[in-house]
């Protein structure tokens, strides 16, 4: 079985996805929109447990909490254009918490921004697709990012510029996903008090919620409960997915989101589970930037994967098998430099 032929295993939902159109749950479609995103969400997992093989780094823990979030927005929602990705028409939709972006770049590879073979070049030197997303090099990336907390300053200044350009623009939202930790930043919050004050019903900011951050948990470092209120007092518009992997329950929002703009920010709490599909990440601080260092580890997440969904929604075994057998682990480009010592000096 050819791992990266994915027409065998899925196909996008919308023919044409530079529109939107409501798919509610008495709609004859409405099924078989959630399968197909619930298939993108576990495609996307398998693929980035690939490409963090090869590269020997990366995010799991957030790669796979925000998998069923970015498999609606690209299956359902986002209005874009893969073979013209600065179709002034689009969406825009920005991926704040960077070091996630094994996700974003499964999504994206799916969809035809770029052959889903380039993941094998996932943080290789010179590639196009860096263990932080480069806007530069990588087609249906619209910000480069690195230090957390920096991008939703740009959600609000994107979204302030479409509405200033005019109604004509009035129906194009700006969506940027944030993790739950990067909320200690205070650059977040200044950016939700500015969002608030202009009043930028364009603009979604999503807070994946997983309570996990790279060093431990959320209510341990540095609670942000109550943080519908807290979002409320700057003047968004608070809603919370009780089950950020029920794809019914994310697509039921959107709809509802897309008839009930209230003159202000709206601002998702995603309630998820961080690593989410594989045990040994489950809500678990070690495996926030942790990747797999071996084929045999990750054939058995895959495996694990498939087992957990892949098996229920009808992928043959064949295909985990395949994937893991493709990983090649790319070496690092030079020897480490540096002697280890006891202590440094």
């Amino acid at each position: 079985m050819d791992p990266f032929d994915v027409k065998q295993l899925w196909q996008p939902f919308r023919a044409d996805a530079t529109r939107f159109q409501e798919t509610f749950s008495h709609h004859e479609d409405y099924a078989r929109l959630v399968r197909e995103t619930d298939t993108l969400a576990y495609l996307v997992r398998s693929y980035s447990i690939y490409s963090m093989t090869c590269a020997g780094l990366g995010h799991p823990g957030g790669s796979f909490s925000e998998a069923e979030l970015l498999a609606v927005l690209f299956n359902y929602v986002l209005r874009f254009d893969a073979k013209n990705p600065q179709w002034p028409g689009r969406d825009v939709f920005y991926l704040s918490k960077c070091h996630a972006c094994p996700g974003l770049y499964a999504a994206l590879a799916l969809f035809g921004y770029f052959p889903i073979e380039d993941l094998t070049r996932y943080g290789l030197w010179g590639s196009h697709l860096e263990s932080h997303p480069d806007s530069t090099r990588t087609p249906g990336v619209e910000i480069s990012g690195g230090s957390l907390g920096q991008i939703p300053g740009v959600a609000v200044g994107r979204a302030l510029g479409i509405r200033r350009r005019g109604p004509d623009e009035s129906d194009r939202l700006v969506y940027c996903l944030l993790g739950d930790g990067e909320c200690n930043e205070g650059s977040v919050w200044e950016a939700f008090m500015a969002a608030g004050h202009y009043r930028l019903d364009n603009l979604i900011f999503i807070i994946d919620n997983n309570k996990v951050q790279a060093k431990g948990f959320v209510h341990a470092d540095m609670s942000l409960e109550p943080l519908a209120d807290k979002l409320a007092a700057f003047n968004l518009q608070p809603w919370e997915v009780r089950n950020g992997h029920n794809v019914a329950e994310i697509v039921d929002l959107f709809n509802t989101l897309h008839t009930q703009r209230r003159g202000k920010p709206s601002a998702i709490i995603l309630n998820t589970i961080k690593g989410k599909g594989i045990a040994a990440c489950q809500h678990n601080p070690n495996w926030h930037t942790s990747a797999p260092r071996n084929k045999e580890t990750a054939q058995a997440w895959l495996l694990e994967l498939w087992h957990r969904t892949g098996r229920r929604l009808g992928i043959p075994e064949a295909f985990p098998l395949a994937l893991g057998e493709a990983i090649t682990v790319v070496p690092p480009l030079h020897d480490n430099p540096d002697e280890i010592v006891e202590k440094q000096a």
